[in-house]
């Protein structure tokens, strides 16, 4: 005889499955068609420039800004020290985008991440658990790769995914209320 917790965990497997699948459509959906700024290019380059290879920089402040002096992204880490001319490897990473609107505005939380320079922009990539969230979602899974030229991301391993309101963003109609008779 199957046990209450046995039952839970074949239904909690299952809607994990669903929720994977539509997460993993959705939030890939939503991250790459957000229209955020780039993911703090100017800073991380900056940083690169400054810093030689082999330095340690412990508790990490980035800004950067657009040329109006509006904030567009803000990297913080415990740790960052660059690994050569290229790469720039990160210790509890935080990443915040501003945009004009702050509905649009995300943040990615990364325990430990590798920055390496490509071009015009960059890929940040992360083997760890990693968090993207907005006000609008919030998506988790084992590892992220985010290219910050196209700014576009992918998120792959056990993902998670909650959309804090989904009808504001679908289509959807709620039909109007119907009038009871009066008596």
């Amino acid at each position: 005889m199957a046990s209450f917790a046995t039952s839970l965990e074949r239904l909690y497997r299952r809607r994990l499955a669903v929720s994977i699948t539509l997460g993993v459509v959705a939030g890939m959906v939503m991250f790459a068609v957000a229209d955020q700024p780039a993911a703090g290019d100017s800073g991380m380059s900056a940083f690169l420039q400054m810093v030689p290879p082999g330095a340690v920089n412990t508790g990490a402040v980035i800004p950067s800004f657009d040329s109006s002096g509006r904030r567009t992204s803000l990297i913080t880490a415990d740790m960052l020290r660059r690994v050569d001319d290229q790469r720039v490897y990160a210790e509890k990473l935080v990443v915040q985008m501003f945009n004009a609107e702050p509905k649009n505005n995300l943040r990615v939380d990364l325990q430990t991440a590798f920055y390496q320079m490509a071009g015009a922009g960059g890929v940040l990539r992360s083997r760890d658990r990693s968090r993207v969230s907005s006000p609008k979602y919030e998506i988790e899974g084992d590892s992220l790769i985010f290219d910050t030229a196209k700014n576009q991301g992918r998120m792959t391993g056990n993902i998670h995914m909650v959309i804090f309101d989904s009808g504001a963003d679908s289509s959807e109609v709620t039909p109007p209320a119907e009038s009871l008779p009066s008596k």
